[in-house]
């Protein structure tokens, strides 16, 4: 423990580190391995208090005998423990073999999960819906979907959500993170969509929506829904007053002010108790500024 201390105190390299480290770990197992010949008639009457079905929860935590010298967490097997003490000295011995990729992790569970990453390997099937998935982690999640449960809910709005990381993502919200930031302009964003729209539409140029019927090409694929409509005639945004059409929202909410408009120069103004309607406004006004609307957004 002391090598160990000194080694940091003196900013040592990483190598001479983790030989201290390890110095630490054996010798914390061989003592261990002496208190353990030394006291075995104690540890056969205290396991013999243990239930079998209980595990142990306190302090002590008999059956987990191998601790870490540096953060005191206990473990069950000198196995299990080598493999934490690779959490504090950095070390990852098992490396990617896919020429290219030079991932490397601290246990072979973690490298045979990265490793189906390059490959087009799926064994982990819904049986509600048949997608397939790399990791049972990744089905146990997307079978949340199916359950309808949502039981993860926002403390500011009462929001539910099916999976956790869909609540993280939705309190960004509610507070000023934006951990997205482009890498060519000081603009931050709190989604991840957010900054591919910006970078397509203000550095790349990129317009990948394209209009199956004109070719015309959009940064955004909201952009071109907007358009398509200009070939379908659809207009989905319905004025409540005079049932005018629009294809866009904005041009609906501006034509929503001209109906303010008409009611705060009516000569019957409204008491400031009484709400604005707007169905109530005169038939002669309605008909001329939807007339004048439908010539300005048509």
């Amino acid at each position: 423990m002391l090598l160990l201390l000194w080694c940091i105190a003196k900013k040592t390299s990483r190598q001479l580190v983790q030989c201290a480290l390890y110095v630490c770990v054996a010798s914390e197992l061989e003592q261990q391995t002496i208190k353990t010949e030394t006291d075995a008639s104690a540890k056969t009457t205290l396991d013999s208090q243990v239930s079998a079905t209980t595990t142990p929860t306190g302090p002590e935590m008999p059956d987990r005998k191998h601790m870490c010298c540096i953060c005191g967490r206990r473990f069950r097997t000198a196995a299990m423990l080598v493999v934490h003490m690779r959490i504090h000295t950095g070390e990852r011995p098992y490396a990617c073999e896919v020429p290219g990729c030079d991932k490397r992790f601290a246990q072979a569970s973690g490298l045979q999960y990265h490793t189906r990453t390059h490959s087009d390997a799926t064994p982990y099937i819904c049986s509600d819906c048949g997608r397939q998935f790399r990791h049972p982690g990744l089905l146990s999640a997307h079978l949340a979907v199916h359950s309808g449960i949502r039981r993860f809910c926002c403390d500011e709005c009462g929001a539910a959500f099916i999976m956790l990381s869909h609540l993280r993502r939705h309190q960004r919200v509610h507070s000023a993170e934006q951990p997205f930031a482009c890498s060519q302009c000081p603009v931050r964003f709190k989604f991840s969509w957010g900054l591919r729209r910006h970078e397509r539409a203000m550095h790349l140029g990129e317009k990948p929506f394209v209009c199956s019927v004109c070719d015309k090409a959009f940064a955004e694929i909201g952009n071109l829904r907007t358009h398509v409509r200009t070939h379908t005639g659809e207009r989905p945004f319905v004025c409540c007053a005079c049932n005018q059409r629009f294809t866009q929202s904005s041009s609906l909410k501006t034509h929503m002010r001209l109906h303010r408009l008409g009611n705060n120069t009516s000569a019957e103004s409204p008491s400031p108790s009484e709400p604005v309607s707007y169905v109530n406004t005169a038939p002669v006004l309605t008909n001329l500024l939807c007339t004048e609307s439908s010539e300005s957004f048509s």
